[in-house]
């Protein structure tokens, strides 16, 4: 009974409810992606219909993994004012697992209560300099706190040497949304045959649950699923079904290079009365262009996955870590098919190791990164500097360069982590 009071009393038992009425209050009711897909597709699922079936407008409800569905399946059964509020509550609880295992992380192995304060101020300049990529999620109400929260989990476990947990999370990260496989590459170059293989099972077995518990042995969801995945079918209106590449929500790396080497596309917006490409390239010299961007980034993401496995053990490893999860987080958002916004928050792992190896060494390279994610993260929202302005951002790339920005970072700050300039 005791025990059962102090968890009642915790500050993070608090910071729950703080979170879950906030987010619920303001965010709950509106039109917001609940309404959008994730109910319409809980239905679909509870009656045994196709959730990737196209509407009378040839927009699917739902293009994320089989898997996802799970977390909302059961809000079908419940009154729609009931499933806001359990779905509120859901991710109030996973943005503040996340934010814990964070803390847990950043915290591990620091005595001294100087660096203890400077660790804190750390995480509060980072959650300023991402404060609009991390609203985007609350203000869509989407399953993307879900996704972190699945990537804190893993990082925490990591640090604690639980690669079992570490592994079965990021597996169901990349059930809900493919993208955490990522991290699968990170094992195996690690040598992390537990987490890796755990992982494997984990991120099989919830993508194929769906299916097996409408007794559909054959996967069709699955097979399904993959189909969409070639198309990038597009679940809104934003896209015409489908994410063209020169969408502005577009944000991933290959989105943001369409756009500066193709032709505007006519409209009768004001951000299609103007070409906005910096260069025409034909479709050959883009798709070399493009490649060659993806394999530049995911070459530094590797780079920073190696430089921490002496690191990692040699003991200095939440720093390495967080830093590894940052470097990974940023290859998710950019090599993604799609990335829209709200998919952006998870780019807070790269940024808040920027902020604290810049802090601690006072290297000019992280300095300079951490100054342009500072100019990147400025308030900018459709109420202060209007829609076009907004637009005008998303055309040339704003998310796109802030996670480029934090991957550099990170490429640096693994190197200084990898030559002992940073203590742990």
């Amino acid at each position: 009974m005791r025990g059962l009071c102090r968890a009642w009393t915790s500050g993070w038992f608090i910071a729950w409810m703080v979170v879950f009425a906030l987010l619920t209050g303001i965010f709950g009711f509106r039109a917001n992606e609940l309404d959008k897909c994730y109910l319409k597709a809980a239905d679909r699922f509870v009656a045994g219909e196709n959730i990737y079936a196209p509407t009378s407008d040839g927009i699917g409800y739902w293009t994320y993994p089989p898997g996802m569905i799970l977390t909302v399946a059961p809000l079908a059964w419940v009154p729609e004012w009931v499933a806001r509020v359990l779905w509120g509550a859901l991710l109030a609880a996973a943005a503040v697992v996340c934010v814990r295992c964070i803390v847990r992380v950043v915290m591990q192995g620091v005595a001294a209560a100087q660096e203890r304060r400077r660790r804190v101020i750390a995480m509060i300049v980072a959650a300023a300099l991402a404060h609009q990529v991390i609203l985007s999620p609350l203000t869509y109400f989407s399953h993307d706190l879900i996704i972190a929260c699945a990537l804190g989990v893993a990082l925490w476990a990591t640090v604690s040497s639980r690669d079992a947990m570490a592994g079965g999370a990021l597996g169901v990260g990349a059930a809900f949304k493919v993208t955490p496989a990522l991290f699968a590459v990170a094992l195996l170059l690690e040598r992390r045959w537990r987490a890796l293989v755990v992982m494997v099972c984990a991120g099989m077995l919830v993508t194929a649950a769906p299916d097996i518990l409408r007794g559909q042995w054959r996967l069709p969801l699955v097979r399904e699923f993959a189909q969409i995945a070639l198309r990038a079918s597009d679940i809104t209106s934003a896209g015409g079904g489908y994410w063209h590449s020169w969408n502005p929500l577009a944000q991933n790396l290959s989105a943001s290079i369409a756009r500066l080497t193709t032709p505007t596309p006519s409209g009768d917006r004001d951000i299609n009365q103007r070409d906005w490409s910096l260069v025409h390239l034909t479709p050959q010299q883009r798709s070399v262009a493009t490649g060659t961007a993806q394999a530049a980034v995911l070459g530094a993401v590797m780079v920073v996955v190696l430089l921490g496995v002496k690191r990692n053990e040699e003991g200095s490893a939440p720093l390495a870590r967080l830093n590894e999860f940052g470097a990974l987080a940023c290859g998710m958002v950019l090599l993604s098919p799609h990335s829209s916004n709200y998919h952006f928050a998870i780019e807070y792992f790269a940024i808040l190791s920027c902020v604290i190896v810049a802090w601690r060494t006072r290297d000019p390279f992280m300095v300079v990164c951490v100054a342009a994610l500072a100019i990147l993260g400025l308030p900018s929202g459709r109420d202060l500097v209007g829609n076009y302005a907004v637009d005008a951002m998303l055309i040339y790339g704003k998310l796109t360069a802030g996670a480029l920005v934090a991957l550099a970072g990170c490429v640096r700050a693994g190197v200084l982590l990898r030559a002992a300039r940073v203590p742990p």
